[in-house]
């Protein structure tokens, strides 16, 4: 064996040495008492054994070919789809809708109902005592859409109240278009999720120091954030929804803004005109500097992206947080594969079968990684992948498989 490690460097050229034959039993060895995992420390440690330019490449083939290892701290390289963006024009087109808490009160109020429109950033809040499915569709029903109308399309992410049966036929018989977010992925919907942060942070700053009184101080949070000018639109929420400023404290100071004079039906008329042209001249503002945000945010993102092309029945890791009652979450592994990609939906949404049962899921691209299989210690040619067989998904679909498929219809494609 030492005679083969002094002429391995000179060997290598000719393929697999025995030398490398050794490295890799020695890796497998260290993997199962413990002792692998540090990168740097076992190349230096068998590179002082053997040649260390082979061994130095047979140590990282093997840190990155490690199952337990990957599953554990996660791949080295990390998939990040470009942003999608969804563009609206008009009021109550598209709504996202989602439940924060809970934060208990004193009048039993846990939960809030959290709905803004995409287009003027016009945000309600509603308290709830529950968040069951029946509570959430009253609420959106009995106090937003009774007072600005049935929105186009509502936007949520899977939380089951949202996905529930009562919901969608609410929604139907609405007329309303029901989206959902891929999971565990919140920046599909993050006009709402940004709006819960800053409403969370608000609701801190003003409750007592028993913070069991919040609910009381959310309508003035809710008419703060309304009459505020947004980044994005360079309007306020109230201008773009009503075509008017809301009347605030500082008005009181400094006097109202002047109101056009409303006498006969001539005056009525005229002013509804004018509001109406208000209105179109203050949304036709927005799109322009909607459409002009948006591409910054898209090239500020995208700047950060990191196109990994997936193929059909690639192997990929799967990003799949896990808690089990009495284990610690720090020490389980939230990456399972090797996984296959059965379909790809949009640009950056794909249909995965998970390991195990062959579970099928519907996920971003940003929750994929590249699965390196093992090949006993030697390195696999370049692109090369192992497919795991089973069904044929492509041109030759079954019929199960295309019903699969029909299934994704509410998924939005830039999720």
């Amino acid at each position: 064996m030492e005679m083969c490690c002094i002429n391995a460097g000179r060997h290598r050229e000719e393929g697999w040495t025995a030398c490398s034959c050794w490295c890799h039993e020695t890796f497998e060895q260290k993997s199962s008492t413990g002792f692998m995992g540090q990168r740097g420390r076992d190349t230096l440690a068998t590179a002082k054994r053997c040649d260390g330019s082979g061994c130095r490449q047979d140590a990282e083939h093997h840190v990155h070919c490690c199952d337990v290892c990957t599953s554990q701290k996660g791949p080295t390289q990390h998939s990040r789809g470009p942003l999608q963006q969804y563009l609206v024009g008009a009021p109550m087109e598209r709504v996202g809708v989602d439940i924060l808490g809970p934060f208990p009160t004193e009048a039993g109020n846990r939960y809030v109902l959290v709905a803004m429109d995409y287009f003027t950033k016009w945000p309600e809040a509603y308290v709830m005592p529950d968040q069951s499915a029946a509570s959430t569709a009253q609420r959106l029903v009995d106090e937003m859409f009774s007072c600005f109308g049935v929105p186009e399309k509502l936007h949520s992410d899977q939380g089951r109240n949202f996905e529930s049966q009562l919901f969608g036929d609410v929604c139907r018989r609405l007329g309303v278009t029901k989206t959902r977010t891929t999971p565990l992925h919140s920046q599909s919907d993050g006009l709402v999720e940004r709006f819960n942060r800053t409403l969370a942070t608000q609701l801190a700053i003003l409750t007592s120091t028993h913070l069991r009184d919040w609910d009381l101080h959310l309508p003035m949070v809710l008419w703060a954030y309304r009459t505020a000018v947004q980044e994005s639109s360079q309007s306020t929420p109230a201008a773009l929804m009503f075509g008017r400023e809301l009347r605030t404290p500082v008005d009181v100071v400094f006097g109202p803004a002047p109101e056009p004079e409303i006498g006969g039906g001539g005056v009525e008329l005229d002013y509804v005109r004018r509001l109406k042209e208000r209105m179109e001249e203050v949304h036709q503002l927005a799109r322009t500097t909607l459409l002009v945000a948006g591409a910054r945010q898209k090239r500020v993102y995208d700047s950060r992206a990191h196109r990994l092309s997936l193929a059909l029945g690639d192997k990929v890791w799967v990003y799949c947080p896990t808690r089990k009652k009495g284990l610690s979450p720090k020490l389980m592994s939230h990456w399972q594969g090797p996984a296959e990609i059965l379909d790809q939906i949009s640009a950056v949404v794909f249909w995965v079968r998970l390991p195990g049962r062959g579970r099928r899921l519907v996920l971003r691209k940003d929750r994929l990684a590249p699965y390196r299989p093992h090949t006993g210690g030697q390195p696999a040619a370049d692109g090369a992948v192992d497919g795991l067989g089973g069904e044929t998904v492509g041109p030759g679909r079954t019929g199960l498989a295309q019903r699969w498929l029909g299934r994704f219809q509410d998924f939005e494609m830039g999720d």
